[in-house]
């Protein structure tokens, strides 16, 4: 199951194929959904969807790109889908959750952040001592 999991990483802005995860698992499709759901606790859908949004959470926190160019990059074909998923999971939409990023650089550095380290500042603010 590792390598669907890297495969799924390396994959985030395709559309998934499930067929091609279950052969690379060795499975049969409905076995794949079975032992996948057995072993992440979720869906292969869901886990992917979970992926794809906090990849879009660390784009938009770098700030480099447009919305609609991060839901291109994660793997959304409508930017509308995008962001109202974004919004269910994050409880914000992708601008403002871009904008709180921006007025708190820290938010990304927060020590139970789930990407932890991924954004970097050239200014420290506040003391980790």
């Amino acid at each position: 199951m590792s390598c669907v999991i890297e495969y799924i990483g390396a994959s985030l802005h395709e559309t998934p194929d499930y067929r091609r995860l279950a052969r690379l698992a060795n499975l049969s499709y409905s076995q794949f959904f079975r032992e996948f759901k057995r072993r992440a606790g979720q869906s292969p859908r869901s886990y992917i969807e979970e992926q794809r949004i906090a990849y879009a959470k660390r784009l938009l926190a770098a700030g480099r790109l447009s919305v609609k160019e991060v839901a291109f990059q994660t793997g959304f074909q409508n930017q509308l889908y995008f962001s109202r998923r974004f919004q269910k999971a994050a409880g914000m939409s992708p601008s403002q959750y871009r904008a709180s990023c921006q007025s708190d650089p820290e938010r990304a550095l927060h020590p139970y952040s789930y990407y932890m380290g991924v954004i970097s500042t050239d200014r420290a603010y506040g003391s980790y001592a």
